[in-house]
């Protein structure tokens, strides 16, 4: 399903906005209801809820909007899909946490971020019993329906995830620090 610009476009538009981080993001969005509403609020009201002046005026002046089109148009052509708070596809338990993300980009089956999931993450440079045993547990907590889900790092992450793999059935989850469209380490672009 590709990315709806004009669903999304304030969304990626707030995430752009140099100086917004997540808190403020998530604080506007329940002072003022929708990303649209914010990108109308005048700069007095910006600044009411307690935004630098720097990232106020930037959003008022609409320039995250051109930059945020480009954004979604990237997508797009990769094939991911964007997925807000508000969306029912997105992962509940991550709501639970402190600061969630506002949206994230999916590439795959966004369906499975909803699913039952443990992380595996562990050292980068593991024993061979550790990568042994990372890649069986993987594998054993995937084939009884658990999702994997680990950072996508050499390792006992790669393990972990290769292990969910080969199960019949098997899901995992990637959390990339990079770009969607990046993949860190390069030797792991094939899992």
């Amino acid at each position: 399903m590709p990315v709806e610009t004009d669903q999304y476009l304030g969304w990626v538009a707030l995430g752009l906005t140099p100086g917004l981080g997540p808190r403020m993001f998530g604080k506007l969005l329940r002072a003022l209801g929708s990303p649209e509403a914010i990108f109308r609020a005048s700069l007095t009201e910006l600044e009411s809820h307690r935004l630098p002046v720097a990232v106020a005026q930037e959003i008022h002046s609409q320039r995250p909007l051109s930059a945020a089109a480009k954004e979604i148009a990237q997508t797009q052509q990769f094939g991911a899909k964007l997925v807000t708070w508000d969306e029912p596809t997105y992962p509940a338990a991550l709501l639970q946490i402190y600061d969630p993300p506002p949206f994230l980009y999916v590439a795959g089956n966004v369906e499975v971020l909803s699913k039952n999931s443990l992380s595996i993450v562990g050292a980068r440079r593991p024993t061979t019993y550790g990568n042994l045993m990372s890649e069986r547990l993987g594998k054993d907590l995937a084939a009884r329906g658990l999702v994997i889900v680990s950072g996508l790092a050499r390792g006992i992450d790669a393990c972990a995830h290769q292990g969910a793999i080969s199960a019949t059935g098997g899901e995992t989850v990637a959390v990339l620090g990079t770009g969607i469209d990046v993949v860190y380490p390069k030797e792991n672009k094939k899992l």
